[in-house]
């Protein structure tokens, strides 16, 4: 009876916490390890080095040894534009690492984790995205302002019969990459006050970068005023800069086992002050410091705190369910005032484990991710639409002390779009991202 009304309340919660509808925030990012892409769900884990990051306390729970675990998964993404219409998209794939490990002895467990903490990896347009779009767009409303202060002052022809023929209209040309990763390295420790409790300290170094380059080309509508060729010469925007940033950040965690069968994890990670420093190294229009960015100057632009909790309960020998809540406080971040445009955000998901044998284990889960921004403060490389997504997998155990994780999974994210009023340009955004992973963990001693 006990069994069922906690399997009961786990789904509860999932069911009565998501809408009738991968993972992480806005600009956090919870893909760590293959064991994640696998279950989705490992707040309250304990039998995997890759908990250092998930459930730091709950590494008192594990057998005393020294674990080493590795992992990479790869994504491939395809990201969309629409703009009026026409599409642009993104398929540059990109590959996560995961490094772990975790020294156990008695109620001692010291630990290690490195993997990437936020960002997006890598985008490339080659037609441009909605932010080459408003560039554009503002190149060509600054050069027939100059056009029309010229032909006030009598260096133009008079405009009639041949008004608009010599002024900027179209977008020719676009493109756009960029890159962002927060690499972060973690050490901890984590103590067994009794049977029921464990408690975790830890600290995190993030190194943070983004870079961007990109190019738009305006050109001009000509005509002839007699002989007089009204020729205007393409205007080409050709940008490229960089932003680096690191910052330190503080874990707290805790771990309750009431039975044998249940285990709970919690985990705060505290507000990592990031402030990016500009490095401009093309800039041919000047447009950079109409964005706020200056060779030189400095942003904030801080990783959110996140509050992570997790239940985990052993049906029966063969079945494990784990439910987890991750909650993204985006609101309180300092983002230079961005933030006030943002909800705070969560994850919230639900996964099944299930033992075949002592050297077989399959797995599968599902998140739901509510990112809490309006499409129109979206990236447009990579908007932060909400998502639900679904991973499966296996970790089989060749030989003692070796385990082989395997997993596979797709990200399904809601389609967004709006309209943008100054120029009542339709601008809608998709998103898909496909992952497969591997890893493996031996336990040394």
């Amino acid at each position: 009876m006990r069994k069922c009304l906690i399997i009961g309340l786990l789904l509860a919660v999932v069911l009565f916490l998501v809408p009738s509808t991968w993972a992480g925030g806005i600009d956090n990012k919870t893909n760590w390890s293959v064991e994640y892409v696998r279950s989705l769900n490992r707040n309250a884990s304990t039998d995997a080095a890759d908990i250092a990051a998930y459930n730091p306390a709950g590494t008192t729970q594990m057998e005393d040894g020294l674990y080493g675990n590795v992992s990479v998964h790869y994504v491939g993404k395809k990201y969309t534009n629409t703009i009026d219409g026409d599409d642009s998209e993104t398929t540059e794939p990109s590959y996560i690492p995961g490094v772990f490990a975790v020294y156990k002895q008695e109620r001692w467990a010291g630990m290690f984790a490195f993997s990437n903490y936020g960002g997006g990896g890598k985008v490339d347009y080659d037609d441009g995205t909605w932010t080459t779009q408003q560039a554009g767009l503002g190149i060509i409303a600054a050069a027939n302002a100059k056009l029309d202060l010229a032909e006030a002052g009598g260096l133009l022809p008079p405009a009639a019969p041949f008004a608009n023929l010599w002024y900027y209209a179209d977008i020719t040309d676009q493109n756009i990459e960029a890159e962002s990763m927060y690499l972060g390295y973690t050490l901890g420790g984590a103590y067994q006050i009794n049977d029921m409790f464990s408690v975790s300290l830890g600290a995190r170094l993030i190194q943070a970068s983004r870079d961007a380059k990109g190019s738009i080309t305006v050109s001009a509508e000509n005509s002839t005023v007699g002989t007089n060729p009204l020729v205007n010469p393409d205007q080409t925007a050709d940008i490229e800069y960089s932003q680096e940033a690191d910052g330190w950040g503080g874990i707290l965690g805790v771990n309750i086992s009431p039975t044998a069968e249940l285990n709970i994890g919690i985990r705060y990670e505290t507000e990592t002050t990031l402030d990016f420093e500009n490095s401009v190294d093309e800039d041919s229009l000047g447009l950079l410091p109409q964005l706020g960015i200056e060779d030189g100057e400095s942003d904030y632009r801080n990783l959110p705190a996140i509050f992570a909790f997790g239940v985990s309960y052993q049906v029966n020998p063969q079945i494990r369910l784990e439910s987890n809540l991750t909650y993204y406080f985006n609101e309180n971040a300092d983002w230079n005032g961005a933030e006030d445009d943002v909800d705070n955000g969560y994850d919230l998901g639900i996964g099944l484990m299930y033992g075949f044998s002592e050297t077989l284990e399959a797995s599968v889960g599902f998140l739901y991710t509510e990112t809490g921004v309006d499409p129109e403060h979206m990236t447009p490389e990579a908007p932060e639409l909400n998502a639900k997504t679904i991973g499966a997998g296996v970790a089989w155990t060749p030989v003692d002390n070796l385990i082989v994780n395997f997993a596979l999974g797709n990200a399904f994210y809601d389609k967004d779009s709006f309209t943008d009023d100054a120029t009542d340009t339709k601008v809608e955004y998709e998103k898909n991202n496909l992952f497969v992973g591997f890893g493996l963990q031996y336990k040394f001693l």
